[in-house]
């Protein structure tokens, strides 16, 4: 129902309904984006995530793997437990998919039973999927996670749904336990990430008095106006000059982010957003004390809300060891 109503909305304002495989566009500008406000006002609520290798696997290193890798004919639990996990947050195998749309996808697997009163039976988790739509760079078309997909079923991942079998799936488990790809869909196995490891890692703001363009680079969690959630990415320079990426929690879709810090006010940076058809603001002052926040105000269609966005500070290897309790 909240779909449907999705739908409707998106209809009413803007003139043009999503379809399965493509949009028809009848409208675009101001009222696009007072959909967009709208859809995300009517959401719940929703705890940004820090983003992780799974996440940074956008779709240009999705079709990089495409572009270099040979389609598999199956995946067996087997053959997918040697291959090395994208990264050192990420404990699933990862699949990429080309759909028979055209569109590309990702996924982490898993395999195990369901058991009924007569005898277990195999299934195919889907833990995390992402399908970026081909004409639109980072913008999804679905995503969720925790899917079971049960042999004479197959899952379609333009829609991103588990349909009948003969009914446009791009991919289904057969009696063997083995993922197939179906029609013009194709699978490709990543043994091990593609995303080089950020640099800096080990770099602390708080080692210094002042402020320095560095002090802006990392991972922030964000929340403006306590209803739209996300993730940004960012990388300065020697400059100060600001490029970086935002993750929406709710779509998953990513969108490119520009600005600087300001001249004269190191403690504070300005960049914009560039979403599909509207750019959004953003005006922010670092925490000085220990940089650890920013605050302030982003504009969007000519109407501002406040901004919080929290460092996300990732634990060394070695840290994560000696946090564990002693046995593990």
């Amino acid at each position: 129902m909240r779909h449907l109503c999705r739908v409707a909305t998106c209809q009413a304002f803007t003139g043009f309904r999503p379809t399965a495989g493509s949009v028809t566009r009848a409208m675009r500008g101001p009222l696009l984006v007072l959909a967009a406000m709208l859809l995300a006002w009517s959401l719940p609520a929703a705890t940004a995530q820090a983003i992780d290798s799974f996440d940074l696997h956008t779709s240009y290193w999705l079709n990089l793997a495409i572009k270099n890798g040979t389609p598999l004919e199956a995946v067996t639990s087997g053959q997918a437990a040697q291959w090395k996990f994208i990264g050192r947050d990420v404990t699933q195998p990862c699949v990429v998919i080309k759909t028979g749309e055209g569109n590309v996808a990702k996924a982490l697997l898993s395999w195990g039973f369901r058991r009924t009163a007569d005898k277990p039976v195999p299934v195919l988790v889907i833990d995390r999927y992402v399908t970026y739509d081909r004409d639109r760079g980072n913008l999804t078309l679905a995503h969720g996670r925790n899917l079971m997909l049960f042999p004479g079923f197959e899952f379609d991942f333009d829609i991103g749904q588990v349909v009948p079998k003969g009914v446009g799936g791009d991919v289904a488990l057969n009696d063997n336990r083995a993922l197939v790809a179906l029609g013009d869909a194709k699978i490709y196995g990543l043994d091990g990430g593609l995303v080089p490891e950020g640099e800096g890692d080990n770099y602390n703001p708080q080692a210094h008095q002042g402020i320095q363009p560095r002090d802006y680079a990392g991972e922030w969690k964000v929340t403006a106006d306590g209803r739209w959630y996300g993730t940004w990415h960012l990388a300065v320079d020697d400059d100060g000059n600001v490029v970086g990426q935002y993750l929406s929690e709710e779509t998953k879709s990513v969108f490119p982010l520009k600005g600087r810090i300001a001249l004269g006010e190191p403690n504070r940076i300005v960049f914009d957003v560039e979403f599909a058809a509207a750019t959004q603001h953003y005006d922010l002052y670092l925490f000085t004390g220990d940089k650890s926040a920013m605050c302030g105000t982003t504009t969007l269609v000519d109407r501002k809300f406040g901004v919080l966005a929290e460092r996300v500070t990732k634990k060394q290897p070695e840290q994560e060891a000696a946090t564990k309790p002693a046995g593990q």
